[in-house]
């Protein structure tokens, strides 16, 4: 099954296919995790500057840089925001969740309209998942997240900002951003459920030139990021001749 979004900002004009399909969410749910803590710093409920010491021996493992380290670090919790969308760190997402708050999240989601989208458990909780507590969304709710973040009102510049300075440095390119032409700049986050590989998502706002186009590509037993990046490509191909 692929579930997608494709949607030019400037003129409006999509396509669509199973987007309202509720799936699990893997690693896109980041994206709405660093929304509800940059606004609670915004709001002055967090701190960015706020330091918080890692202890390796309490690394989840998973994506990222944190599950190597070997000594404790003492990081700020805005760089543990950007640790979590530019190498999807698990580690990092689960300390800025921690502190934002689950019921946070899920407020911010239910206020953005995001009706397929919850977050349930922390990063790499097998146990939480076992028990029927998953992590979800669609892609219709990724695709307005990040129209939200690139050109909504709810969501002002002190929240999209960070975000898309981290999105910007993606590290992850397997999925949309790899068959592009090379004049578009990519700025997303990708999830798979590896080494199942059963499900493989990204979620992306491309820019070239003036054009600004959202594209989200989730799949399940369809061909991993190999199928995502093809989609995404034909995509925003399709919408370009449209």
């Amino acid at each position: 099954m692929i579930a997608y979004v494709a949607k030019e900002l400037e003129t409006g004009a999509s396509m669509t296919a199973h987007e309202d399909e509720r799936l699990p969410s893997y690693s896109t749910i980041k994206v709405l995790v660093a929304a509800a803590f940059w606004r609670a710093v915004e709001r002055g409920e967090l701190s960015e500057t706020q330091v918080f010491a890692f202890q390796p021996l309490a690394s989840v493992g998973g994506g990222g840089v944190l599950r190597g380290f070997r000594h404790a670090a003492r990081i700020t919790l805005a760089d543990y925001a950007h640790l979590m969308l530019a190498v999807s760190d698990n580690d990092a997402t689960n300390i800025v969740a921690g502190f934002v708050g689950l019921d946070k999240i899920n407020a911010l989601a239910q206020e953005l309209g995001l009706a397929h989208t919850a977050m349930q458990r922390l990063m790499m909780d097998a146990a939480a998942v076992e028990e029927g507590r998953d992590n979800y969304t669609s892609a219709g709710d990724l695709a307005a997240l990040l129209e939200q973040l690139a050109v909504g009102d709810v969501l002002g510049p002190a929240v999209s900002g960070p975000i898309w300075a981290s999105l910007e440095k993606q590290e992850h390119l397997d999925g949309i951003a790899r068959y592009l032409p090379a004049e578009a700049t990519y700025a997303g986050k990708c999830g798979d459920d590896s080494p199942v590989s059963r499900f493989a998502h990204d979620c992306a706002l491309i820019r070239a030139g003036k054009r600004r186009t959202v594209i989200v590509v989730l799949t399940e037993d369809a061909g991993g990021f190999e199928t995502v990046a093809r989609t995404g490509a034909a995509l925003y191909g399709a919408l370009e001749k449209a």
